[in-house]
């Protein structure tokens, strides 16, 4: 299991600052219904031909005057787009053309763009997506999309067990690899390091209550992990842990021959249709392959017609030399009995 990063298709441009909406007490509520009515009331007597405005715009601040901040700074207006030296963050900024996308970069050197997780839960033996998921990127996007498509997967199909998962170090938290134990799964997780850790000691004891629960949830995630250390270990699922560069393969191939580098709509629910479509054709592709194989090149083409008249030759003499032999022991055993 694993994820990928898809970029939306919405420009940074789109991203606008986020406005709540203003607040107003109970009293000042009051307040301004009251001082409508009464303006309402008395406005009955007035000329409706030469109306008032009470409250008239504000013609705001004049770029070209001294006092501005743009003739102080000697530099002109921004233009319309132009965002160099604002700042974007997921909590203040969202995207007006796609607001499900959310700010993500892959490193610290790289730029941000809005994009979308796929998440893959893959058979590395045959290569097939058993399940696929586009989520609204978070902190904890893959780990849920994880433990979620292992759940799915066992409610769909009763049958199939899951012996183990592999994954990166992104799902070594203590958490998740708990959750995995509980649910009978072997989880291949690298952990940070892999020589034992010490249980941790206290030289005091305590009778708080939730002092306690964490000193018990210190030792448990030290227990969790050495667990996983001890199965990981391992020269059986060693091996395993090596065949997760599959999924690896099939993101390549899902980005670079069928357009999931980036989304072709907008909103959660056209990624979830694209990243499913994406994944049946690649799975029909290993069907493929399994239900007819490719045909033999080389010197083997030129052996196989030899070897299949071989294999009929001695299919007919096995078959005549089984007649005779049945036949000889049928006689020879009426023979005995008359």
């Amino acid at each position: 299991m694993d994820g990928t990063l898809v970029r939306a298709n919405a420009s940074i441009h789109s991203l606008k600052p986020i406005t709540p909406a203003p607040v107003e007490s109970l009293d000042a509520y009051l307040a301004r219904l009251e001082e409508e009515d009464r303006s309402f009331s008395d406005g009955g007597d007035e000329d409706d031909s030469s109306p008032s405005d009470p409250h008239p715009p504000d013609p705001g601040p004049n770029l070209s005057s001294p006092g501005s901040p743009s003739a102080s700074s000697g530099r002109p207006p921004k233009k319309p787009g132009d965002f160099r030296g604002e700042r974007f963050s997921n909590r203040t900024h969202r995207s007006i053309t796609d607001p499900d996308a959310r700010l993500y970069r892959k490193s610290s050197g790289q730029e941000a763009h809005l994009r979308y997780l796929i998440h893959h839960t893959v058979d590395t033996r045959s290569s097939v997506i058993l399940r696929t998921q586009a989520k609204i990127i978070t902190g904890t996007a893959e780990r849920e999309a994880a433990t979620c498509a292992l759940l799915d997967i066992r409610r769909e199909h009763p049958s199939l067990r899951i012996q183990s998962v592999s994954g990166d170090g992104g799902y070594a938290d203590t958490e998740t690899l708990d959750r995995l134990l509980k649910m009978d799964v072997v989880p291949l997780i690298p952990v940070r390091s892999l020589q034992k850790e010490a249980l941790p000691g206290w030289r005091r004891a305590v009778r708080d209550p939730e002092k306690a629960r964490k000193r018990w949830s210190k030792i448990k995630a030290v227990l969790v992990r050495n667990k996983v250390r001890r199965l990981n270990n391992q020269p059986h699922y060693r091996a395993i842990r090596k065949r997760r560069v599959v999924i690896e393969r099939l993101f390549a191939e899902g980005k670079a021959q069928h357009g999931l580098s980036r989304a072709r709509s907008r909103g959660l629910e056209a990624m979830q249709e694209q990243a499913i479509l994406t994944a049946v054709v690649q799975n029909l592709k290993r069907l493929s392959r399994y239900v007819r194989k490719r045909p033999q090149t080389g010197s083997s083409v030129c052996l196989k017609p030899a070897y299949e008249r071989l294999t009929r030759e001695v299919a007919a003499f096995l078959t005549v030399l089984f007649v005779l032999t049945s036949h000889f022991v049928r006689r020879r055993w009426s023979i005995q009995w008359t």
